[in-house]
């Protein structure tokens, strides 16, 4: 886990909140539980979005890149692990940077 990029994922009680994830990645739940709403899709001309619940020390992987949508049902930690091929998250640090206007020092960081 050490050459993977993570995102730290708090959530208070009632909490919700939605992160554009890349397919492949990894969400750890450390405390709490939360409810996991998949990107929607089409199914026979209905959008649908499964939903799933998820626990301490339960881990998911996302299946398919989109906007996940997390709900918390108590106060959560949870980590988000990048997948193998960290290009999208390296593309959106230095998109970020640029945003922000950050330091040599923080760039070279991403």
């Amino acid at each position: 886990m050490e050459n993977h990029r993570t995102i730290p994922l708090s959530l208070g009680a009632g909490e919700t909140r939605r992160l554009l994830l890349e397919a492949g990645s990894t969400v750890l739940v450390l405390s709490g539980q939360m409810v996991w709403r998949d990107p929607p899709v089409w199914v026979a001309e209905s959008v649908v979005a499964n939903a799933q619940s998820l626990g301490p020390e339960e881990a998911r992987v996302v299946e398919s890149s989109g906007w996940v949508e997390f709900s918390a049902r108590h106060a959560v930690q949870a980590v988000i692990i990048a997948p193998d091929g960290v290009a999208f998250w390296a593309q959106v640090g230095h998109c970020l940077a640029r945003l922000f206007g950050a330091s040599d020092e923080q760039k070279r960081a991403l």
